[in-house]
């Protein structure tokens, strides 16, 4: 007897089907899988028959083979175990193989039959709603994940009889067991009244507010350079309570590699808020970028559509701040090992914090102990090209007690946003029908484009390149800031107050700084 049950896998980010065939034949007892199967997924087969045992059905003393297609895919830390047992049942003549027609299985087992959430289920259901089917029979653990997705029905199952007894109900029966729309609804909404750090508890640092509403509302990547205790990871875990939402797209995204990741919240189906991730200085390139057999993202990807904190930059080893160059340019890292190459998004907002010297008091010299070689070298742990990718700099100087101590009302989250949602609402309408959501997202032909400049802006631009002996990148990282600025203002066009306010934003030269130190410190 043969049967197929269609499952499906994950690689990388990307999802396709997974046939199941199963074939029980005469012979000496034994239980094959084939299709590019490692030993993990061979492993399954045994769960399967205690499983199916202990749910009351015995296996037949007969060989039996399990495919698993397409076989040109090799198959790694992927869970087939509900597909297999599935096929099995239709072989047994336990189940119809009718009932499977346009139906989609995925749950692994337990050896008591209990069936077990697994990863990777929104973009599994995803792709058997873009392939016609009509049906999801999912873990109950993963069905409200599973119902995040529009256009086809998801059922949730919690043992391998409740499976049984479901699959051989009528269809009128099984209309009954519909999606978890309204469950969904109700943690999200939850999920979105989640209470944030707000800006107000910070006293002072006007600059640095201002600097940080500039990159929230165009997305744009910020380096705090200050001493100990200046608030820069204070107002770095402050910046999320100031970004737009996500849209419902961008929600998915972020949800689809979570659930790949198997960091999901068991109970948040869709996530909502941007994620906010800090590693510690002592994260490796491998933990950056993602990998393993399977393929599972890293952490910019799981910070993707959010912020990455580095606090302490000249901390980490400078081959793992490189790893940054190619995602912070092209929004996506691509990953190649032994055997397979895929593709992990990885858009987001670089908020880095460094000291200026290695006792991090430069240039307070009646503090900072540190030599010029000294710091020069700690400033060259930061390579020159991830520098160069910042589009903010931003000095943050010590507090004062005075101003530590006043009980002025400052600026409180809601007002921030409010206006970074201003800006945000004119970038949507400019950028309409284009790729781009963001101004910092803007390739140079984009930037020709939406940031037209009058003739006294040209020849102010002109003299700022020649005066700062700027590169491509950085001129149309100013032109990009100062139409992030313009449009918080309101203003349609760039004047030159946009473009000086911008370009003091931009990282000194590094050689130049060096320079600087050296001669003050020799003083």
């Amino acid at each position: 007897m043969f049967s197929t049950v269609t499952s499906g896998a994950v690689s990388g980010i990307q999802s396709y089907l997974l046939h199941v065939e199963t074939d029980i034949s005469s012979g000496l007892p034994s239980f094959h899988m084939v299709g590019s199967v490692g030993r993990q997924i061979m492993e399954a087969g045994e769960r399967v028959r205690v499983s199916l045992k202990n749910a009351g059905i015995y296996l037949p003393p007969s060989r039996i083979t399990v495919s698993l297609s397409p076989s040109e895919i090799e198959k790694r830390g992927i869970v087939v175990d509900l597909p297999v047992a599935a096929g099995i049942l239709v072989c047994m003549r336990i189940l119809p193989q009718e009932c499977f027609d346009g139906v989609f299985v995925a749950g692994e087992l337990g050896l008591d039959g209990q069936i077990k959430p697994v990863r990777g289920v929104l973009p599994m259901v995803e792709e058997a709603r873009v392939q016609g089917m009509k049906l999801c029979v999912l873990p109950a653990a993963n069905l409200s994940e599973g119902a995040l997705v529009h256009g086809i029905r998801c059922a949730g199952v919690s043992t391998l009889r409740q499976f049984i007894d479901y699959m051989k109900a009528g269809e009128d029966e099984k209309l009954r067991i519909a999606p978890y729309g309204e469950t969904s609804q109700r943690l999200t909404s939850a999920n979105d009244t989640r209470e944030e750090s707000d800006f107000s508890d910070v006293r002072g640092q006007d600059g640095v507010k201002r600097v940080l509403e500039i990159a929230a509302a165009g997305f744009h990547n910020v380096l705090m350079t200050g001493a100990p205790g200046s608030g820069k990871s204070m107002l770095a875990s402050r910046l999320p309570g100031i970004l737009p939402p996500m849209t419902r797209q961008e929600s998915l995204e972020v949800t689809r590699i979570y659930s790949i990741a198997g960091k999901l919240p068991g109970n948040t189906p869709l996530i909502t808020r941007r994620p906010f991730l800090s590693p510690h200085h002592t994260v490796t390139a491998r933990a950056l970028t993602g990998g393993g057999m399977p393929a599972m993202p890293g952490i910019i990807t799981l910070a993707h559509r959010g912020v990455l904190f580095l606090d302490e930059l000249a901390e980490f080893e400078p081959s793992v701040l490189n790893v940054l160059r190619q995602p912070m340019e092209e929004h996506s890292i691509v990953l190649s090992r032994g055997g397979y190459t895929c593709r992990f998004p990885s858009r987001f907002l670089s908020v880095f914090a460094m000291n200026p010297c290695p006792c991090g008091y430069y240039p307070d010299l009646n503090r900072c102990s540190c030599t010029a070689p000294e710091i020069e070298r700690y400033r060259h742990r930061v390579p020159g090209p991830v520098m160069n990718r910042m589009d903010l700099n931003v000095d943050v100087p010590r507090v004062p007690l005075a101003v530590l101590m006043q009980r002025e009302e400052n600026n409180t989250s809601a007002q921030i946003r409010a206006r970074v949602m201003e800006a945000v609402r004119i970038q949507k309408e400019r950028f309409a029908g284009t790729p781009f959501t963001f101004n910092a997202d803007m390739n140079a032909k984009a930037v020709e484009v939406y940031c037209p400049l009058g003739r006294s802006e040209r020849l102010f631009v002109r003299d700022i390149f020649e005066a700062m002996n700027l590169t491509a990148r950085s001129y149309h990282k100013i032109l990009k800031v100062a139409r992030t600025i313009a449009d918080l203002e309101g203003q349609e066009n760039i004047s030159e107050e946009h473009l000086a306010e911008a370009a003091g934003y931009r990282p000194r030269d590094p050689e130049e700084f060096h320079k600087d130190s050296g001669k003050e410190q020799s003083v």
